[in-house]
């Protein structure tokens, strides 16, 4: 007597679902779904030099320094 094999309902459904979702992504059903945009805006007075850096962080660190 040959024992058949037996699919999980689960497992199968699941497949069938996951193979579904894929393709419907690849046809460009959920085109953006998955994907963010970031929008960003730099103005010049925004940037800070490394030069600025270092100069605001010698005068923040002189501040903190204890009077002698």
């Amino acid at each position: 007597m040959e024992t058949s094999r037996h699919i999980s309902f689960a497992i199968l459904a699941f497949t069938v679902f996951a193979a579904g979702a894929l393709l419907l992504e690849h046809t460009g059903f959920f085109a953006g779904a998955f994907r963010t945009e970031i929008l960003a805006r730099v103005d010049a007075g925004d940037v800070v030099s490394v030069g600025e850096a270092v100069t605001a962080q010698n005068v923040n660190a002189s501040d903190k320094a204890p009077a002698r």
